[in-house]
């Protein structure tokens, strides 16, 4: 699986701290509107994640269709705009992977501080269900989500990339990128895409699969060095609570 490696803190000050501060909810939206004024892009349509949903985030994360606008126009849009308002561009704007890092006025008013704002090149469509967020009050996050969906792409003979969606896993030529067809490839002939859409919904669908410990085996083994658990017990009865079972009789 592709690592998911955007945002973070990549706006720094001169003393190598990070330039930017958490968001409000009530604050992403303004501060989005204000932001389409300078780039002209659809945001407020496009967040990406927990944007928006979460009582605070990290940075705003937006996707831009890279269709309509390369990177490079995006930053001298951007430039253009700490130009005229006296600011070194290299201060505020920053590039990396498939985005474009700005320091952006919370509510576009510098007296309230920075947030970093994510603008995140691709297929917004796409993305939109690709880079889903988790629920609020969900345990596990994202990022998650998306090593859950690679471990049962392994067990299955696929690779997954949320970029590319659905791929051979020995070629890595693309199988699909429409989550219907990846889910009832990945959980069976009736999933929905909606039933990739968190770890607690993946589960629901293969906890109770004959083949239950290879599909969450990478997964498992993830969760444990970061101090999680699996969302659920196994259902009894089900093919692999008979397998625990022999097993724990078979000690």
């Amino acid at each position: 699986m592709n690592q998911i490696n955007e945002g973070g803190n990549i706006v720094k000050n001169p003393t190598g701290q990070p330039a930017t501060q958490r968001i409000n909810q009530a604050d992403v939206d303004p501060t989005n509107a204000w932001l389409e004024k300078i780039t002209g892009l659809p945001l407020q349509s496009n967040k990406l994640g927990t944007t928006g949903t979460s009582p605070t985030s990290g940075d705003i994360d937006v996707a831009v269709d890279q269709s309509k606008i390369t990177k490079d126009q995006l930053v001298s849009k951007l430039t253009q705009w700490a130009q005229a308002n006296k600011q070194d561009p290299s201060k505020w704007i920053k590039k990396s992977g498939i985005s474009v890092h700005f320091k952006t006025p919370i509510n576009g008013n510098v007296k309230n501080g920075f947030v970093q704002t994510d603008l995140m090149f691709g297929d917004p469509n796409w993305m939109s269900w690709s880079l889903k967020g988790s629920s609020p009050g969900s345990n596990y996050t994202g990022a998650d989500r998306h090593v859950f969906i690679a471990s049962i792409s392994k067990a299955r003979g696929y690779k997954w990339s949320h970029k590319n969606g659905l791929l051979k896993r020995d070629t890595n030529e693309p199988v699909s990128k429409k989550p219907d067809q990846i889910a009832s490839l990945l959980l069976g002939r009736n999933a929905k895409g909606s039933d990739l859409d968190s770890v607690e919904n993946i589960h629901k669908m293969i906890r109770g699969a004959s083949d239950y410990n290879e599909l969450v085996a990478d997964f498992r083994d993830s969760l444990a060095k970061i101090g999680k658990t699996m969302p659920e017990h196994v259902i009894e009865g089900s093919p692999v609570w008979f397998k625990g079972l022999l097993a724990k009789v078979n000690l």
